[in-house]
């Protein structure tokens, strides 16, 4: 992992473009809660309410010294930008299993890449194996920690802002769109099956180290103790927000020029042209040690009187 700033994994982000557009089509599951900050002074500004320039100075210097010192944060934003990154790699295999099923002529590539449907339900249980570790490791939670973060999914409180967007999105447009509103019970069935399924997989091979076991069994059976214990605090989310796959097969409409018989393609679509994880956990990250920061200079400023 590449040690770096917050403010400089801010300034990589997208300040407009195919990835933000899509996050903004899900203001209807946190109305008005995201600011798109790609400036870690942007990020104090908004959390701490227009500070003055000098408090501001002061978070943004405390929130880069916490963040420096946490190897587990630093961690957490490696996984959500690697996951983007290999995600390219799944979306150009599912791509090519859905044009070799529609072509004749290029019938051939469906004899050597795996069932589109397929290759998205693994995506998206690896998705949520990411996001586990990732919340587990930011908040300095141990690994087995896995319901502690399946409890979180259903408070507000705990999971919002950029964090409920990034499920939203990983719901919506990688549960949802592709594998439709039983997304869930695909994904237990996959979880269930053939282990042997998920070592030819691009984001399988670039986070197996990251997830627990020894052997894809092993590794398996951590996946599938994650997506047991997530399910149903998914549906309360779900539910909480009015999450259906209507709403956002409508929200991809707004900004694409995509018929109905043309959504199977829209996932692995998305996958391909958007860095929603590395968005939003990049943010989440700098929104932690903000909000930490704020935190510790307020009560230093309270002793001093300064």
């Amino acid at each position: 992992m590449n040690k770096s700033t917050l403010d400089y994994e801010l300034k990589q982000l997208s300040s407009s473009g195919m990835t933000v557009t899509l996050l903004k089509t899900l203001d209807f599951v946190i109305p008005g809660d995201y600011n798109n900050s790609t400036q870690l002074r942007d990020m104090v500004s908004f959390v701490a309410d227009q500070p003055m320039a000098l408090r501001q100075q002061a978070i943004v210097k405390k929130a880069e010294e916490l963040y420096a010192q946490d190897e587990g944060a630093q961690r957490a934003l490696y996984l959500y930008k690697l996951t983007d990154k290999a995600d390219k790699a799944v979306a150009a295999t599912a791509l090519a299993n859905k044009v070799g099923s529609k072509f004749k002529i290029l019938s051939f590539l469906t004899k050597y890449t795996p069932k589109a449907d397929t290759v998205q339900t693994i995506d998206l249980c690896l998705k949520l194996t990411v996001e586990a570790i990732s919340y587990l490791s930011l908040h300095g939670v141990s690994i087995e920690g896995i319901s502690d973060w399946a409890r979180m999914i259903t408070s507000p409180d705990k999971y919002s802002n950029e964090s409920a967007l990034r499920l939203a999105a990983l719901i919506g447009f990688d549960g949802l769109v592709p594998l439709g509103p039983d997304f869930l019970s695909k994904v237990t069935d996959t979880v269930t099956g053939n282990a042997t399924e998920w070592k030819d997989n691009a984001l399988f091979q670039q986070i197996s180290g990251y997830i627990p076991g020894d052997g894809i069994e092993a590794k398996s059976g951590f996946i599938k103790e994650i997506i047991n214990k997530a399910s149903a605090p998914i549906e309360g989310f779900v539910s909480r927000t009015g999450l259906t796959r209507d709403k956002v097969v409508s929200s991809v409409k707004a900004f694409t020029d995509v018929s109905d018989d043309a959504l199977d393609y829209v996932a692995a679509f998305l996958d391909a042209s958007t860095s929603y994880m590395t968005q939003t956990g990049v943010q989440t990250v700098a929104r932690r040690f903000v909000s930490e920061a704020m935190e510790q200079v307020d009560a230093e400023q309270a002793v001093t009187g300064s």
